[in-house]
């Protein structure tokens, strides 16, 4: 394999993967160290340092790679990131250019999503926040339970990629119902088990709303208080993937007024959860679970990442496509990008 040079951004998760790239024989260049909280942006005056020899850009999901960065490195032939999100990277502008996208999308990882999601259903079903309460309290146990089965329940999930497919596994032989909604998956495609309806009648029908969405101009805040309050007041929220998806100021107001029974929020907008959010007051409440974007994240996830951006890195540098892409319709600009550079 010819010599590389390999951008590599500087946070915690990026810090691991320079690690395994270090076994190729490419030049390593690392970015300015992450300062967070929010997106890193590089200076356009540290562009030609950064990315003018570069061929492959590895970015963790807190650095922003923009339309701007991509023309300022001619020779760049992909775009890595470690996990399965790529919300930090413009994949539009690096199709129209001709760069390939890849991602993490290790069964690792989204089958633990999948698995988290499960979980948090299970736990909102059984009130185990409030079940851990009346033992830190030494409380009696209460004469009537509200607490539910899954069994018998209706699962409703917004989105049918990998995570919510990995759901419909694991709820086989639960005998729940499963209904989704996402307009590019029609019904023959989707895994035996799950039923497509519209999003409102989803919505009306579910014990349970998990979503499973990227964030797109489609999908941004498409859940807001309309359609919260098209929900049972029995019926529980489940976020697992993008904070944006959700409107966060609606999703307070109706948990505030108990128009809803509950939630499971792995996501947020902004990340870490700021310490002024409204949401912050339901921390420790017995119908709501509030995790820091990590419950699915796990010894296997962390461990599958580096060997998959090492994976990725070593098929674009040989010429082929990375073995998790996201944009797989931008292949042939790809290939028409790397006759190019040559």
């Amino acid at each position: 394999m010819s010599k590389g040079v390999i951008f590599v951004s500087t946070d915690w998760i990026s810090d691991v993967l320079a690690d395994a790239l270090g076994k190729l024989d490419c030049e390593i260049i690392r970015g300015p160290a992450a300062t967070g909280p929010g997106f890193t942006v590089y200076d356009p005056a540290d562009y030609a340092r950064l990315f003018g020899r570069t061929d492959v850009i590895v970015a963790s999901p807190i650095t922003k790679i923009d339309r701007s960065i991509m023309e300022a490195a001619p020779r760049v032939r992909a775009i890595m990131s470690p996990v399965i999100g790529v919300e930090s990277i413009d994949v539009d502008a690096a199709s129209d250019l001709g760069i390939i996208v890849g991602h993490g999308a290790t069964p690792e990882n989204f089958l633990g999503m999948s698995e988290a999601t499960v979980l948090f259903i299970a736990a909102l079903a059984m009130q185990m926040p409030f079940k851990q309460r009346l033992l830190a309290e030494n409380a009696p146990r209460p004469r009537e339970l509200t607490a539910r089965s899954v069994r018998g329940r209706t699962i409703g999930l917004v989105g049918m990629g990998r995570i919510a497919r990995g759901v419909v596994d694991r709820l086989a032989g639960w005998e729940t119902e499963i209904l989704y909604f996402d307009p590019y998956v029609t019904q023959d495609q989707a895994p035996a088990g799950a039923k497509k309806v519209e999003l409102d009648d989803l919505l009306q029908r579910s014990d349970f709303v998990s979503l499973h969405v990227t964030v797109t101009s489609e999908t941004r805040a498409m859940i807001g208080e309309r359609e919260l309050r098209l929900m049972k007041p029995t019926a529980y929220l489940v976020n697992t993937a993008r904070g944006a998806a959700l409107d966060e100021a609606a999703v307070y107001k109706v948990l505030k007024e108990g128009a809803i029974a509950g939630a499971a929020l792995d996501a947020f907008v902004e990340e870490p959860l700021p310490m002024s959010s409204p949401l912050r007051e339901f921390v420790g409440a017995d119908n709501v679970i509030l995790t820091p974007h990590i419950i699915g994240h796990t010894y296997d996830v962390m461990a599958s990442l580096p060997v998959a951006a090492l994976a990725n890195v070593e098929r674009v540098l040989r010429g082929e496509p990375p073995l998790y892409t996201k944009n797989p319709e931008a292949i042939e600009r790809w290939k028409a990008r790397l006759a190019r550079i040559g």
